[in-house]
């Protein structure tokens, strides 16, 4: 089962074992399925390599077939400063 999603063009634009900004999209089950965060994550091609599962997809949608693995450190806030508290 997967945690979140990414849609790349490239599979090389995913860094592996850097951290990185990433737009992902959350799968877990709930209310906020599906919901699309920024997180600073580390990836990588060893789906063994870091706790939760993601699935690659290109930009059409298309899946690949082999799982990464992902560790979120955090999620990025990317809201201007004046727009955070409305």
């Amino acid at each position: 089962m997967f945690n979140y999603d990414i849609f790349i063009n490239e599979l090389d634009e995913l860094l592996e074992d850097q951290e990185m900004e990433l737009e992902v999209r959350d799968l877990t089950p709930g209310i906020h399925k599906y919901a699309f965060k920024w997180v600073k994550a580390h990836v990588s091609a060893n789906p063994d390599t870091y706790p939760q599962k993601l699935l690659i997809r290109f930009g059409r949608g298309q899946a690949y077939e082999k799982a990464y693995s992902i560790q979120v450190s955090g999620e990025v806030n990317k809201l201007p400063e004046k727009y955070r508290n409305i």
